[in-house]
């Protein structure tokens, strides 16, 4: 009866690896689709065994994304990030100022990963401040403005809602950096006031970064 426990609980667990190994593989021919440079698809897939070995190891939350490669705007800056995000045969674009951006969470250097990723499809927009002392709550973190980028550019959450970066501000605390659609369906980077409730937006998060 152990044996036969113990290899249903290997089964599942060989199951869950494969898995990642096959999100973990997709991920990296999106980018590919995106144009991402080789040497940046190289980096990332140099990390697979480390990425994959951290993620099985983890809870990851019902509905969450195990894990999100994250090009930083130092590589290609914001506006080549958005030119990789796409709805169809429409390229995002950039409408804000990237000097104006200040990240207020310690993200780490290099090409990196994020953890147990939540797109902020489970709760409406709430106020920034609100939204913050939620997060903290459960110990998970507000991402970053290319972090949200990144989300876009290898989900296609913007199909289903718009997205604020709580974890970066634009010129001040009141205002967030956001990806969203433009008037004509395009995604679009810039900014919107943070404290002010949007069913339209989300403030996506993740468990850890690494």
């Amino acid at each position: 009866m152990v044996k036969f426990i113990d290899g249903i609980a290997m089964s599942a667990e060989y199951a869950r690896r494969n898995n990642l190994k096959k999100l973990f593989d997709s991920q990296i021919e999106t980018l590919k689709e995106r144009n991402a440079p080789n040497e940046i698809v190289r980096e990332f897939q140099s990390q697979k065994e480390q990425v994959i070995g951290k993620a099985s190891s983890m809870v990851i939350g019902k509905g969450n994304i195990p894990f999100i490669p994250i090009i930083k705007p130092i590589y290609l800056g914001y506006y080549g990030l958005m030119s990789m995000v796409k709805i169809g045969l429409k390229s995002g674009h950039a409408s804000i100022n990237p000097f104006l951006i200040e990240d207020r969470v310690e993200t780490p250097d290099g090409f990196y990963y994020i953890y147990d990723v939540e797109d902020g499809k489970s709760a409406r927009k709430k106020t920034a401040e609100g939204e913050n002392e939620f997060l903290k709550f459960l110990s998970r973190s507000p991402l970053v403005a290319a972090e949200v980028i990144n989300l876009c550019i290898i989900t296609d959450v913007l199909s289903r809602h718009y997205m604020d970066a709580i974890g970066s501000q634009f010129c001040n605390s009141h205002n967030a950096p956001a990806v969203y659609r433009d008037d004509f369906g395009f995604p679009e980077f810039g900014w919107i006031y943070a404290y002010l409730p949007d069913d339209r937006f989300r403030s996506p998060s993740c468990g850890s970064r690494g």
